[in-house]
């Protein structure tokens, strides 16, 4: 007989044993290529009953993510919403299934073949081609699941034809972008707006071929440390760190040894891109890569092992920090063009342009302690440029737009010529300006704070960014402070 102590213990260990949460260990994948049925139906990767990814042909109508992210590619072939461990939440939002080399794109989706079902190992093929049939790919993903990572394991190898290479040979090396992935929450929104969401990373960290340990700031600024970056064999290119998971890349194979990855300042998506020379043009491509789950020890030594490289002297002429773009500010807060954001939003900012004598005034404003300076003796422009505003810069959602109405006080010392003025244009990333400039008034000689204000009508089609420029032509000194934009709806 069990005394009642004994009787309580045995109770409550059962308890725990059948409420103990499942252990990397005890985990069984069960992969199923499932077809969820509405108005436009969906197809998904199920762990059991878990949706872990999904195949997305989806037009985008956006017209900042369709240009920037998906420029020339208005269907794009997507893997979207990744999880990487059993019950995690998505950590990869897309991994492209086409390739893109020149004009050729890859997106048209020409077979689908599914092996695997109900069983630990799913494999999917994708074939696709460009238009005009000139290159041909065959995307062969396997998922599977690694108990000693704790992480599904997405396994892409690509088998490719270039179908005609004589019209790619130019008898200089062939550039193939085959992947462009980007991560969840990432980057932080660049403005606060209610219901804003939480952003992730601080940076990426990579185990480079030189066997160094790189880290790359998350920041929006071009720089030479986001370019031409190569990694060891089976190296990993992470995103780090947060607790509850960290994307990673590996190339396999001889894939790294011919690759090379940059990162985008807009969006932080991984550029993944091989070269080709002339005579490998004319046999089949291949390439190896998986995306995993990060462990967290292997993630956090890497974020604490990692070392940031210096940007060139010749970049961002040597300045260290620039002023801080706010719709509403009077540019008091600093971006650091070397290390990465902090805070929960991750911001854009302002920079210089033609010709010498912007400068941040950091003694001197209309209110506080701090304006956007011009001081200079030739008779050109000078210009204090940001290209932040509109939802394509990561803030609130889209909404239809009336225009702008944009001011700032300004003040002017013996400015001689045209003198001063603030500019807006509407602008699209990565295409030469199609829209004039949008001008306030001019002041010249030497006035006090004075208030200019330049309004803007609706944005045009498919547009929802605005550029800003506050300039002076001629020689003199003009101070600009207490900028104001306002979206009308």
């Amino acid at each position: 007989m069990y005394t009642n102590n004994v009787r309580t213990v045995l109770f409550m260990a059962v308890l725990i044993l059948t409420a103990a949460p499942e252990s990397p260990a005890d985990h069984n994948p069960v992969f199923t290529w499932r077809i969820r049925g509405d108005a436009n139906y969906e197809q998904w990767i199920y762990d059991g009953n878990d949706p872990i990814a999904q195949f997305d042909m989806s037009t985008m109508n956006e017209p900042m993510q369709a240009l920037m992210f998906f420029s020339a590619v208005p269907r794009p072939l997507l893997l979207r919403h990744l999880k990487l461990t059993p019950g995690g939440i998505p950590l990869v939002q897309a991994v492209q299934l086409y390739w893109k080399c020149g004009k050729f794109i890859t997106d048209v989706l020409d077979g689908l073949t599914v092996e695997g079902n109900g069983t630990e190992r799913l494999t999917v093929a994708f074939t696709v081609r460009d238009e005009w049939d000139a290159m041909k790919v065959t995307r062969t993903l396997t998922v599977s699941y690694d108990s000693s990572l704790d992480s599904y394991v997405y396994d892409f190898r690509d088998h490719g034809i270039i179908n005609n290479p004589e019209t790619s040979d130019t008898n200089s090396t062939v550039g193939i972008e085959y992947c462009d992935p980007w991560f969840t929450d990432c980057p932080a929104p660049s403005q606060p707006f209610p219901g804003m969401w939480k952003g992730r990373y601080s940076r990426y960290v990579y185990e480079s071929r030189d066997n160094r340990i790189v880290a790359i700031p998350h920041n929006h600024f071009s720089q030479s440390q986001k370019s031409g970056i190569s990694l060891r064999k089976e190296g990993i290119f992470a995103a780090v760190y947060e607790p509850d998971g960290n994307p990673a890349i590996q190339m396999l194979d001889d894939t790294s040894d011919r690759s090379y990855i940059s990162i985008c300042p807009w969006g932080y998506d991984v550029h993944m891109g091989c070269s080709l020379k002339p005579e490998e043009l004319y046999k089949p491509v291949t390439l190896h890569f998986r995306i995993i789950q990060c462990p967290y020890d292997r993630a956090r030594l890497l974020e604490r092992n990692a070392v940031i490289p210096p940007i060139k002297q010749t970049e961002y002429k040597g300045l260290k920090e620039v002023p801080m773009y706010e719709p509403a500010g009077s540019f008091e807060k600093a971006v650091s063009i070397e290390k990465p954001h902090e805070g929960d939003i991750d911001p854009w900012f302002w920079v210089p342009q033609d010709e010498q004598g912007a400068v941040w005034d950091r003694s001197y404003g209309h209110t506080g302690s701090s304006s956007l300076k011009i001081e200079k003796n030739t008779p050109g422009i000078a210009t204090w440029y940001s290209m932040c505003e509109g939802q394509g810069y990561f803030t609130e959602p889209w909404t239809p737009c009336k225009g702008y109405e944009i001011s700032c006080w300004v003040r002017t010392k013996d400015a001689e010529g045209p003198g001063a003025s603030i500019g807006a244009c509407y602008h699209v990333p990565n295409i030469p300006p199609e829209w004039p400039i949008t001008r306030s008034e001019r002041i010249s000689g030497t006035k006090d704070w004075t208030k200019l204000t330049v309004r803007m009508g609706p944005p045009p089609k498919d547009v929802s960014i605005m550029s800003l420029n506050l300039q002076q032509v001629g020689k003199g000194t003009t101070w600009f402070d207490d900028l104001e934009v306002k979206m009308l709806r």
